[in-house]
């Protein structure tokens, strides 16, 4: 058998018993009585998102919406649950209890709802201008580098100005320049 023929053959063999073993699981008797357990949020995921939702509640205090007693019971509550940050349904039926307790209004809770979607909103943003902007205005590398400098500085997408804080440290340490900072930003406002 010339050496093409056997190359061939190991080949077909090798993918036919592959596809055999990846096979035999979807015949597989998967019915499990083993209880589905999901792993609890980790201290950072329920402080970056207690913070995240600080910066909202704080803005309401801001603008007479909500009492510092309101902020502080919502921020109990949410750290009580251990929410994660991901789950606004989870979080309007965490709030929910507070509106059955009249500990905040239906409104209240609305807007509070309200602020955290606007936030991923910002986030989503965010994203698409990093990735109109590269490579035409920012290099590969100075993306990496927002993205890191954002995850560092555990920005939430609530203030567009603390994102320009972050992003003038990187202007500082001359990661970027001040032309693309501005660039960010602007896209950010439209």
């Amino acid at each position: 058998m010339p050496a093409f023929l056997r190359i061939l053959a190991v080949s077909l063999a090798a993918a036919v018993f592959g596809t055999a073993l990846v096979a035999i699981p979807a015949f597989a008797d998967t019915t499990s009585t083993a209880p589905v357990t999901i792993a609890p949020p980790t201290d950072r995921q329920v402080n970056v998102a207690i913070d995240a939702l600080r910066d909202v509640l704080d803005a309401m205090v801001d603008r007479s919406v909500m009492t510092l007693a309101q902020r502080d019971a919502v921020v109990d509550a949410v750290r009580t649950a251990d929410w994660d940050g991901y789950s606004i349904e989870r979080l309007g039926d965490i709030l929910g209890v507070l509106v059955r307790r009249d500990v905040i209004s239906a409104r209240q809770r609305d807007a509070i709802l309200d602020g955290v979607r606007h936030s991923r909103a910002n986030i989503f943003r965010l994203a698409v201008v990093l990735d109109t902007l590269t490579p035409a205005v920012l290099s590969r590398a100075q993306h990496d580098a927002i993205v890191d400098a954002l995850h560092r500085a555990d920005w939430d997408g609530f203030s567009i100005e603390r994102l320009g804080d972050i992003l003038g440290g990187l202007v500082d340490r001359n990661v970027i320049t001040a032309r693309q900072r501005a660039a960010i930003l602007d896209g950010m406002r439209r």
